[in-house]
């Protein structure tokens, strides 16, 4: 055995442990970095909430045939238009009712869906409702629904242990109400008062194409509810219709066509890719194919919140900017109102709206549904959207981009590694 063998078994431990103890102040500083950003993005969002506009600038949108069925879409911008015609809807159903949501509030809002569900329990319909547990009200329970309607809450956590099984951090982030397998709601606004005052975007879908949004319901229902839950028959007479697609990312079974669906689009595009994205920290292949189609002479603009619910997302995604504005990327950040849509218009032809964010967690980790239109009235509808959604949105440019101060800067370069977690 050599009289060196024990010298560099040494070194090496000794190595090792500098290099744990360097990563372990690194994440120490990440942490307490995040940390500051977070309660200082929490604090200056509460003051510019005092001072902000009554509203923001919207319009209706009237409903619209589809070229190629004689399925209808409507496009919603404002929370309370949404909920009213929730109800409706509702109230006027004569089978069932199916309700899935991320977050689902004990307000005034939440309860009068809450209601017309009951309303519709005690008419003998069958009402199905899911919940994801970990953001919703804790009032929220079994209890807080009328009899008659089976309900569930997705993966509760029942012990602080539980929140590190890694399984448990997968949510259901999608939101979406079907009524008599003919009627569809769909996009990004939760079920709460404080969400309806959000910019966000929803659509109605009515017609064949619903019973997709139904079957993606029942089969998420019948995987992720007990064993003694109602099992919900498969939905019959499905459309093939290519021109309306029901897209699902679900990780339990690893599967994830939403990137795809967008990766495909923007590779299309020859005119225009105009994205409306509340948290948008895409990866690197998402980047590169947006800053290709910029190159290539496409009209490329992404659409954020200037400032999010979640400053540390924030500050990733304005770790990207320089790299998309290079490229040949136009940012605009929406001011004053939090932003929380999940759109896209690509040329005139093809749409989506859904419940997925441009990020790791809802492209590779979250439960999501997107719909994806091939119309040019809805592209038509959802880029006059886009355009009055410009008109309360500052630019950001290349030079005033680099001169951004430098405590800016370096938050994002020293969180810049949390990206692939975000």
């Amino acid at each position: 055995m050599s009289i060196l063998g024990p010298q560099i078994d040494a070194h090496r431990r000794f190595v090792r442990r500098r290099v744990i103890r360097l990563w372990s102040a690194f994440f120490a500083v990440q942490v307490i970095v995040a940390a500051i950003v977070a309660v200082r993005g929490t604090r200056a969002r509460r003051r510019r909430e005092a001072n902000r506009p009554p509203t923001y600038p919207s319009r209706t949108f009237e409903p619209m045939l589809l070229e190629h069925s004689d399925d209808e879409i409507r496009l919603y911008m404002r929370g309370l238009d949404l909920v009213d015609d929730i109800v409706e809807a509702i109230d006027a159903a004569q089978r069932e009712v199916l309700v899935e949501t991320f977050i689902w509030c004990d307000d005034t809002a939440g309860r009068a869906v809450r209601d017309a569900l009951g309303r519709a329990a005690e008419r003998g319909l069958r009402v199905f409702v899911l919940w994801d547990w970990l953001l919703t009200d804790r009032t929220v329970d079994a209890s807080f629904f009328p009899a008659g309607i089976e309900v569930h809450a997705f993966k509760p956590v029942r012990s602080g242990v539980g929140l590190l099984r890694p399984s448990n951090f997968l949510r259901d982030h999608r939101k979406m109400i079907v009524v008599d397998e003919r009627v569809a709601f769909l996009g990004g606004y939760n079920l709460g008062d404080e969400y309806l005052q959000w910019r966000d975007t929803h659509v109605r879908l009515e017609g064949v194409a619903a019973r997709e949004v139904a079957n993606a319901f029942g089969d998420f229902w019948n995987l992720h509810t007990p064993a003694l839950a109602t099992r919900l028959e498969n939905v019959p007479d499905r459309s093939w219709d290519p021109h309306v697609l029901v897209h699902r990312n679900d990780p339990t079974m690893a599967i994830f066509p939403i990137r795809g669906m967008y990766l495909e689009a923007i590779d299309r595009a020859e005119q225009r890719i105009w994205i409306t994205n509340a948290y948008f920290v895409p990866d690197r292949a998402f980047r590169g194919s947006l800053g290709d189609a910029a190159r290539r002479g496409v009209d490329v603009r992404v659409m954020l919140p200037a400032r999010s619910n979640h400053p540390v997302t924030d500050a990733l995604a304005h770790g990207v900017f320089e790299e998309m504005l290079v490229a040949g990327v136009r940012v605009f950040l929406y001011r004053d109102f939090m932003l929380h849509a999940k759109t896209a218009v690509i040329d005139d032809t093809w749409c989506t709206v859904g419940t997925a964010n441009i990020d790791r967690w809802s492209m590779f980790g979250n439960h999501e549904v997107n719909l994806e239109v091939r119309s040019p009235r809805v592209a038509e509808q959802l880029a006059e959207l886009f355009a009055l959604d410009l008109g309360n949105c500052d630019e950001v440019h290349l030079d005033g981009w680099r001169r951004r101060p430098l405590h800016w800067r370096a938050t994002e370069r020293v969180l810049r590694s949390l990206s692939p977690l975000m």
